[in-house]
C-alpha cells in the first residue's frame, strides 16, 4: 500500500518507519526494555547484532564449578602397652597393689629393674591388659575446592536506539529484528520477586549475576580399630640383668598377665615382649560433599519465543 503512495507524509503516516527492523508492543510498567536476548553455552556466545550492538545485560543460567573432596585416609593404629603395671599382694594376682610401676619402661624387650621389687615369694606383678591406640584420620591432597571460576551457560542482552523510527500502530516501539544467531526480543524485569510475563512475551528466562559457592566437605575421622591381636609376655628374672628366668605370664586385649613368684624365689627384673603385634586397621569416614551453588542477584526475561535453541 505505501509504495503506491505518492504523498510520502501519508506514507510515514500509514506505514512507519520501521522498514526493515520489527514493531512490538513495548515493555509494562515494571520492566525494561525490549531488548534482544541470546541465552546458551558461554563458550557460544555472539557478538550483539547489528543495529542492537550495546549490550545492556550480561547474567548466567548455569554454573560450571567442579568441585571434588579428596577421600579421607586413616593413619595405621598400635598395640600399645597396658596403663597398669602393679605388683599384687598375692600368689594369684589379687588383693591390693603392693606397689605401681611404669610399663612403657618394659616395652621392646629392655630389661628393668622396678624401682619397687617383688620383695618376697608371696608376691604377684600384674600387667594390665593391652590397648590399641585409635588411628589418626588424614586428607591428601587436603580436602579443598577444585574449581575453574567459569559458568557453562550465561545470556546476554543487546539494545540499539531507533527512536527516530515510528510504527504504524503508535502503541507500537521499533527494535532491532531478532533473526541472527538465535536471539529473541525480551523484556527485562530486574532483581527479585515473582514475575508473570505479559501475553505479548510469555516466554520466561531467568538469569543471574553471580552466584554463592556453600559446598564444603565433611571432616574426615576414622572408626574404631578392627581385626586387632594384641598380646605380650611379660617375664620375671631372678638377678637385676634379665639373665636367669623365674616365671612369665602373658597379657591380652581380653585379659591382663599375671606372673607369680616362684616359692623361695625373689625376682629382680622384668622384660616384656611382644607375642603378637597385629593392632589392625580402621575405617575411614566422612570427606563427602555437602551444600550447593546459590545462585543470586535474579533477573527474568520475558520473551517472544525462547532464546539460545542452539544453546
Amino acid at each position: 500500500m505505501c509504495r503506491n503512495q505518492p504523498d510520502r507524509d501519508a506514507c510515514i503516516s500509514a506505514c512507519g518507519t520501521c522498514s526493515g527492523d520489527q514493531c512490538v508492543e513495548p515493555a509494562p510498567e515494571g520492566f525494561y526494555g525490549p531488548a534482544l536476548l541470546w541465552v546458551g553455552r558461554t563458550v557460544d556466545e555472539p557478538q550483539c547484532p547489528h543495529g542492537a550492538q550495546t549490550t545492556v545485560y550480561r547474567g548466567y543460567e548455569t554454573a560450571d564449578f567442579p568441585f571434588a573432596c579428596s577421600p579421607c585416609r586413616c593413619g595405621e593404629p598400635a598395640c600399645a602397652l597396658p596403663d597398669d603395671l602393679r605388683t599384687a599382694a598375692s600368689l594369684k594376682c589379687g588383693g591390693p597393689a603392693v606397689s605401681v610401676h611404669e610399663p612403657r619402661d618394659i616395652l621392646n624387650g629392655t630389661c628393668v629393674v622396678p624401682s619397687s621389687a617383688l620383695v618376697n615369694d608371696h608376691q604377684s606383678l600384674v600387667l594390665g591388659a593391652t590397648r590399641v591406640t585409635p588411628c589418626e584420620a588424614s586428607v591428601e591432597p587436603p580436602p579443598v575446592p577444585q574449581f575453574t571460576l567459569r559458568w557453562y551457560r550465561s545470556g546476554v542482552a543487546c539494545g540499539g536506539s531507533l527512536q527516530e523510527r515510528t510504527c504504524p500502530s503508535p502503541s507500537k516501539t521499533c527494535v532491532p529484528p531478532d533473526q541472527e544467531h538465535g536471539f529473541a526480543q525480551c523484556i527485562m524485569y530486574l532483581g527479585e520477586g515473582e514475575v508473570t510475563c505479559p501475553e505479548d512475551y510469555p516466554e520466561d528466562v531467568v538469569l543471574y549475576d553471580g552466584m554463592r559457592d556453600e559446598r564444603h566437605c565433611t571432616s574426615c575421622e576414622c572408626g574404631p580399630p578392627t581385626g586387632s591381636e594384641c598380646s605380650l609376655m611379660l617375664v620375671s628374672f631372678r638377678d637385676g640383668a634379665c639373665d636367669e628366668q623365674l616365671t612369665a605370664g602373658t597379657a591380652s586385649s581380653d585379659a591382663p598377665g599375671c606372673v607369680a613368684a616362684t616359692p623361695g624365689e625373689t625376682p629382680k627384673s622384668m622384660r616384656a615382649i611382644w607375642q603378637v603385634d597385629r593392632p589392625g586397621s580402621c575405617e575411614p569416614r566422612g570427606g563427602e560433599l555437602r551444600g550447593e551453588i546459590v545462585l543470586t542477584g535474579p533477573s527474568t526475561f520475558c520473551c517472544q519465543t525462547r532464546p539460545g535453541e542452539n544453546g
